[in-house]
Formats: C-alpha cells, structure tokens, sequence
C-alpha cells in the first residue's frame, strides 16, 4: 500500500457521558464542525457535506436516507421561526397586509436555505447522543 491509498484517522474525541456528548456535538454544529472530531472544513460549499471528515474520516452518510430527518428539524425550526415573525409583524409592525405576505413568503424560502448545513449538524448530534462513539464510530470509519 503506498501513501496516498493509507486513510490516516484522526481520533474521534467524544466525552462518554450523553449530556456532555450532546453539549459538544451541538456546539460543534454550530461552528459547522465534524461532530465526531471537531475538524473544521467538513462542508464543500453552503449546501454540500462532504462524504468524509477530512480529519477522522468518518463516513457523514452511514446509509441512504441517513439526513431525512435533518429535514423534519429544518422544517420544525423554519416553521417556529416563520411564524413567530408574522407574529411580530401583525402585532408589532405598521406593514400592509401584501407587505406581510410578501415577508412570510421571503423567510419561507431564505430561512430553510439559512438552516440547512445546521440541521445536518444537528442531526448528526441527535444520533450521537443516542448512539455512543464506541463500536458505532468505527464502523463510520471502515
């Protein structure tokens, strides 16, 4: 095996503890990190996850299907966010009924375009809480 076929590993650095774990992963999300190792420059491009993490090279997809349900978070989160601003507009604002419409609609579209490389991160922090590092993190990596 030459050099360029060796996948060097990095560790995967995860407490044991779920309320830990859950803490770390969430953060690292938020700075859009690999969950499992805090390497940066996991996403290609605003929309693009890269299959592995070029640090631990942990496999991102384990299977088909894997993100489905960072859609139903980033659907959840827009629907809060959406409605919470028409709220603040009817009650607080002076805008025209067409002008508050024209507002919904915009934040329908821009927020889940916002939100989305976050709900990927945020779905791999929910399956981490739920499924500890140990064999599951080895069985990414192969």
């Amino acid at each position: 095996m030459n050099c360029q076929d060796e996948i060097v590993r990095g560790p995967v650095d995860l407490s044991d503890r779920a309320g830990s774990r859950a803490w770390e992963t969430f953060s690292r999300g938020l700075l859009r990190r690999c969950p499992y190792s805090g390497g940066d420059n996991i996403f290609s491009g605003w929309f693009t996850l890269k299959e592995r993490c070029p640090h631990c090279q942990t496999l991102f997809a384990i299977e088909d299907g894997y993100f489905l349900g960072s859609y139903v978070i980033n659907l959840g989160l827009t629907s809060i966010i959406a409605i919470a601003a028409v709220l603040w507009m009817i009650i607080w604002s002076d805008l025209s009924v067409v002008g508050m419409q024209i507002s919904a609609v915009a934040l329908a579209v821009l927020i889940p375009l916002f939100l989305y490389p976050y709900s990927l991160s945020l779905w791999m922090m929910l399956d981490l809480v739920i499924h500890p590092p140990g064999d599951f993190s080895r069985r990414h990596r192969t």
